[in-house]
């Protein structure tokens, strides 16, 4: 009786020390995601997850990466500072550099200074000029977003004189990283798109020119005058939205005795050239306000508001089946995704990425790797990689620069974004 009693007990502890069963393994997949201020490398792999995170631009084309950065111009003075911007090409394999667009204002203001005050001379890198400086000039180079082999950028200008005139200008512009030149809209979209585009844009900007003319006319308090303003077909950037290319033109300013705001035009939708077919999977999905994807033949990448200040992506892997893995969070918004699988993948693409990588944790003095093992198809805690970026940061965030003026420095560039999740 004593054994017949046992024999239910034995076999449920048994039962208990059965194997748990083995968790699904993520789908595979790589890809890095362009966030607002960084960009992360995300490998789904049999061993597990790999979220890894580097203030860097980047850009894909042809299937080679390059990153894109800035160098800063020092032409100053003891009692006057006038620094320029560069804007860069790098390709991470072959390492060469080559220059997309410079400033060309501060260097001629520095040499007319010079002209004018023969006694003075240029500060040496380690030197220091005074801390109330006369003059303040400034030229800054925002990478507004990449867009394959297009690079549209916002160039702004800021001169303060004591006692003298203040002028400050911006405009808007696209570059071929192909060719690092200038690019018209018709080389982008076609002429006949184009001609339609602009036509359109010098209409609404007709509307808004007159409506400026009458707030200044009516207006108490000073308001910005519409003769600062002028329309240039060249100032323009391009953005994307519901996956549709989009042309968003920016009437340029120059001399304004404030800070120079761009004003920007409703966005024209275009019909979608060529080139833009092979990229439109980098962009995602609404399916609803608080769920944007990417959908793949063998899971979708899934984007969600990951705190209340919608501050964060939540990242996802979901497969077939609905089962979703959890990626981490990434700065909002997100920008494109860059599949290394659609790529023709270059000889030496993921060392030079690695090396990349790397180089970039050093920007702001932190490594910025971490490693995810999940566990299963329903996860704990989501990742969020500590990712503090220090040489690129959202407009929103940016300072003036600080004076005295320090050496030229080798910079990353802001990176303003104003569409995407």
């Amino acid at each position: 009786m004593r054994r017949a009693a046992a024999l239910p007990l034995v076999l449920a502890l048994l039962a208990g020390c059965e194997r748990a069963p083995e968790p699904v393994p993520a789908p595979v997949a790589e890809f890095i995601v362009a966030a607002a201020d960084s960009v992360f490398w995300i490998r789904s792999e049999a061993d597990g997850i790999r979220v890894r995170g580097a203030p860097m631009v980047l850009a894909q084309v042809g299937g080679r990466f390059s990153e894109i950065y800035a160098a800063d111009d020092d032409y100053s003075f003891y009692d006057a500072v006038f620094i320029g911007q560069r804007l860069f090409k790098r390709d991470l394999i072959s390492g060469d550099s080559v220059q997309l667009v410079a400033d060309t204002l501060m260097p001629l203001l520095a040499r007319a200074y010079a002209a004018a005050n023969p006694d003075e001379r240029p500060l040496e890198a380690d030197e220091h000029g005074t801390e109330d400086p006369r003059t303040v000039a400034t030229a800054d180079l925002l990478v507004l977003d990449v867009h394959g082999p297009w690079l549209s950028f916002e160039y702004r200008t800021d001169v303060d004189v004591i006692g003298g005139t203040s002028a400050h200008g911006a405009r808007r512009g696209v570059i071929d990283l192909r060719t690092a030149s200038p690019a018209p809209l018709d080389a982008i979209i076609g002429a006949a798109p184009a001609r339609r585009a602009i036509a359109a844009a010098r209409d609404r900007w007709t509307a808004m020119h007159d409506s400026l003319v009458l707030a200044a006319d009516s207006a108490v308090a000073p308001v910005p005058t519409a003769d600062r303003y002028a329309f240039d077909p060249r100032s323009f950037s391009l953005a994307v939205l519901d996956r549709a290319l989009q042309v968003r033109f920016a009437v340029t300013q120059a001399n304004a005795e404030e800070e120079a705001t761009v004003l920007e035009l409703d966005p024209a939708p275009v019909e979608p050239p060529a080139w833009f077919e092979a990229l439109r999977g980098e962009y995602p999905i609404d399916e609803r306000i608080e769920e944007r994807t990417w959908p793949r033949d063998a899971f979708t990448l899934v984007g969600r508001p990951a705190d209340a200040p919608r501050a964060r992506v939540a990242l996802a892997l979901r497969g077939r089946d609905g089962t979703e893995w959890r990626l981490g969070s990434v700065p909002a918004p997100v920008l494109r995704v860059m599949w290394l699988e659609d790529s023709t993948e270059a000889p030496g693409t993921r060392a030079a990425l690695t090396k990349a990588f790397n180089e970039a944790s050093f920007y702001s003095g932190e490594n910025r790797i971490v490693r995810h093992e999940p566990r299963g198809p329903i996860p704990g805690a989501a990742l969020r990689p500590a990712v503090r970026p220090a040489a690129r940061l959202h407009p929103a965030a940016v300072t003036p620069r600080r004076l005295p003026p320090a050496a030229p420095r080798r910079a990353a560039p802001t990176h303003r974004s104003r569409s995407g999740t």
